[in-house]
């Protein structure tokens, strides 16, 4: 029963992460400016990602006995990282929007971690943790991807700063 509890716990846990990564991406795919207009696909897929994985948490809970009705995402014993996580997509501080999206995977990898490490876990979900971990740090690289190049407006502004 303790296990089953755990189970329970760390799927409700995940579940609330990616329903707090699907709400901040939609959030913030309304405020993108028509030069960030490129961000739309990987927003879109993130959140797709998410929808997913949510959907593999819950599968998984239901194959390990736990009550679909408990599945229903909570703060569990990770609400303090389940409240960064909100608090970084929900912010209303002025921000790039990939800075709040490379916050929140970096607290939603933490998230991960965390449960990688949990004991009495099933065999199954754990390995489901593994694989959607690596996932979350895939689309992390890809936030890396779209930082990488400077945008002309940045390119500009730091020839104006070297010349000053």
């Amino acid at each position: 029963m303790d296990n089953l509890m755990k189970t329970t716990e760390c799927l409700r846990d995940l579940m609330a992460f990616h329903t707090e990564r699907v709400a901040g991406y939609e959030s913030m795919l309304g405020g993108l400016t028509r030069d960030e207009q490129h961000l739309t696909a990987l927003f879109d897929a993130f959140i797709r990602q998410s929808m997913l994985m949510k959907k593999d948490l819950q599968d998984l809970g239901v194959e390990c006995g736990v009550d679909a009705s408990w599945l229903q995402p909570d703060q569990g014993r990770l609400g303090l990282a389940w409240s960064v996580v909100k608090t970084v997509f929900s912010s209303r501080m002025p921000n790039y929007p990939l800075g709040k999206c490379r916050s929140g995977e970096n607290a939603l990898l933490i998230a991960y971690h965390a449960m990688e490490g949990s004991d009495g876990l099933p065999p199954a979900l754990r390995s489901l943790i593994n694989k959607q971990k690596r996932d979350v740090i895939a689309a992390r690289d890809w936030i890396a991807h779209f930082e990488g190049p400077l945008s002309g407006e940045q390119q500009a502004e730091q020839r104006l700063a070297a010349v000053s």
